[in-house]
């Protein structure tokens, strides 16, 4: 009988110490990550002087509410994020599902640094089931500067709250341009941020407004398809074939997309351009109908076959200022018709000017409508409240001047302290490198190590 208890016991030992020293932890870890705290490191100087590149942060998720699990929802909240906050959040501009689809993907698992994994119900070309979304949805990490309710409004670069200028709020531009321009960056708003039970008018929105809506529906109903219809006539014939042949377009860092469509279609390169130059070229039409229905462009094909255990899927948003280049290049060309028109007119019946008399203006009208699945919507009431964000280096950040409100359920994390910085612009130390590894103690900024946020 003991012989055999003595065979059994290092059995129940080591299991005991497999529960105690691995699996528990383990457990108890993906607690903590789920529900407590969420590390950040900081990748662009978009938050600069606050934050800093190589910053690595925690921030706290329970302020806000932790996520439940498997589902939309969030555990009550011990605040909301307050004007000064520095907040991380899911960045609106990337699909939370693959694809933009809720029905045929289903999330498995945040593999923290190595993305997101989904489950795919209908591969294409043999496809594996198991689909890797390394780079998305991203999390973003900025200030807010404005809360709903609020009316917000940029002036050649410097923010106004509320009719007031803001000053005690960090926002300086520490590589400022020259000159100020008519981008998002420099001039925006009068803005109202929306309120929880707002009802909002979407046939009376100007396009660029109407696509911030649409943000923000597509993050408070992940499990809907909501996309911006539009739609193009030129003398009452469908125009979704049109090209635009000389489309101008404002050298911004918002417009990228535009410029490489008008420079790759033009067979040229874009050299010596500077930040508020002008150039033109021909866009389809459909580049802005395709894109406003998403939001998004894969950059991955995702219509290809994939070798491998998994298909990976990668997407570049699409800044709806762009949109606002295409209502007002549309309002130009019916001016410039109108004005023809009426100097055709001022002509005596005789005139030989080109027969400009005899030639008809054409006319393009551009509509628009928001789908809910399919279904056409004509207002919006707003869910839970929402926030405006930006980063205190406000002339190099990419922020809700560009791509809108963040809803509440897109909230993830309060920061609240900074627990290790590490100074690599130089690129000097790598991994791949033994022998830079020596400079560890060098590079690590010792002054920022248990630094709290917001730093105001």
């Amino acid at each position: 009988m003991k012989q055999k208890e003595n065979i059994k016991n290092p059995v129940k030992r080591f299991l005991f110490g497999l529960a105690r020293e691995i699996i528990l932890p383990v457990a108890l870890a993906l607690v903590v990550i789920q529900y407590v705290i969420q590390a950040f490191q900081i990748p662009s100087g978009s938050m600069e002087d606050s934050l800093l590149v190589g910053d690595f942060l925690l921030g706290l998720k329970f302020v806000y509410g932790s996520p439940v699990p498997f589902s939309n929802s969030k555990f009550p909240a011990l605040s909301a994020p307050a004007r000064g906050d520095v907040v991380i959040f899911r960045y609106p501009g990337d699909p939370e599902y693959p694809d933009y689809d809720s029905k045929r993907y289903t999330h498995l698992a945040n593999a923290l640094m190595l993305g997101n994994f989904y489950w795919d119900s209908n591969p294409e070309n043999g496809n594996p089931h198991l689909v890797h979304y390394a780079d998305g949805p991203k999390d973003f990490i900025k200030r807010c500067v404005a809360v709903s309710g609020d009316t917000i409004e940029i002036r050649k670069g410097v923010l106004y709250l509320n009719g007031g200028r803001q000053d005690t709020l960090p926002g300086h531009g520490k590589y400022t341009a020259a000159f100020r321009t008519i981008s998002p960056r420099d001039n925006l708003g009068p803005l109202r941020i929306p309120a929880m039970g707002d009802t909002l008018k979407l046939d009376s929105l100007p396009l660029v407004d109407l696509w911030r809506v649409r943000s923000l529906m597509v993050q408070e109903n992940p499990e809907s398809r909501i996309e911006l219809d539009l739609q193009l006539t030129v003398n009452g014939v469908d125009g979704s074939e049109f090209v635009f042949e000389d489309f101008k377009i404002p050298v911004e860092s918002d417009r990228g997309l535009l410029m490489q469509e008008a420079l790759t279609r033009k067979r040229s390169v874009g050299m010596n351009l500077h930040q508020g130059d002008t150039i033109s070229g021909p866009i389809p039409f459909k580049l802005f109908s395709t894109l406003a229905r998403t939001g998004f462009w894969p950059v991955l094909d995702p219509h290809a076959h994939y070798d491998g255990f998994t298909r990976p899927v990668s997407y570049t948003n699409f800044e709806g200022s762009q949109l606002g280049d295409l209502e007002g290049h549309v309002a130009s060309l019916n001016a410039v018709q109108a004005v023809d028109s009426a100097v055709a007119d001022s002509l005596p019946s005789d005139s030989t000017v080109e027969n400009a008399a005899t030639v008809p203006a054409d006319h393009y009208e551009l509509t628009r409508r928001i789908l809910v699945d399919g279904n056409e919507v004509h207002e919006y009431v707003v869910k839970e409240p929402v926030y405006f964000m930006m980063g205190d280096n406000r002339d190099n950040s990419a922020d809700s001047r560009y791509w809108g409100f963040v809803a509440n359920r897109n909230i993830k994390a309060k920061a609240f302290v900074v627990y290790f910085s590490f100074e690599n612009s130089d690129q000097s130390f790598s991994f791949s490198n033994p022998i830079s590894w020596f400079t560890i103690p060098f590079k690590i900024r010792y002054s920022r190590i248990g630094k709290v946020i917001p730093l105001i």
